[in-house]
């Protein structure tokens, strides 16, 4: 499974101490240059940092394709345009991701993207973690925004899949 990140979901988890859930669920995963940068050289004291550049199963990929970079960048920050298109040049199985218009674009290009509250779902559902309603909290309260719906709906959609 090729599994693509923009930096957001890999921060996220981080600041809740879920990051190896990336690894148990996708395996690998691949950043593209400028989400690395963001993450690890620019992010000095943050939470993510250490995770990223000691995580071993998380692969750095430079875009080839700079002209699409740059013209969604136009909309896009550096990473969220790199994610983009790398998960485009390489048939990505999924892109994680959360900005609301990062997520627009991607699906347009018809990559399919999991954000971040997405993870967290598909971690309870496999068993990985044993309450989900505590995990979202936590996420919340270390400055990670999601509306309600998103988390009845990542509810609904786990309660569907364990009947």
């Amino acid at each position: 499974m090729k599994i693509v990140s923009n930096s957001t979901p890999l921060i996220a988890l981080s600041r809740i101490n879920e990051f190896e859930l990336l690894h148990v669920i996708f395996g690998s995963i691949i950043v593209p240059s400028a989400v690395y940068k963001e993450v690890v050289s620019e992010g000095t004291g943050r939470p993510g940092v250490k995770e990223v550049a000691n995580a071993s199963w998380i692969i750095t990929r430079e875009v080839q394709n700079l002209l699409a970079v740059s013209l969604l960048q136009i909309d896009l920050d550096p990473g969220e345009a790199e994610a983009v298109v790398l998960a485009k040049e390489l048939g990505a199985d999924y892109l994680l991701l959360d900005e609301k218009k990062a997520r627009r674009v991607a699906r347009n290009s018809e990559i399919e993207i999991m954000g971040t509250v997405g993870i967290l779902g598909l971690a309870a559902k496999k068993g990985l973690i044993s309450n989900l309603d505590d995990t979202f909290t936590k996420l919340g309260e270390n400055g990670f925004r999601f509306t309600e719906d998103v988390r009845k709906k990542v509810k609904v959609e786990l309660d569907t899949h364990t009947q």
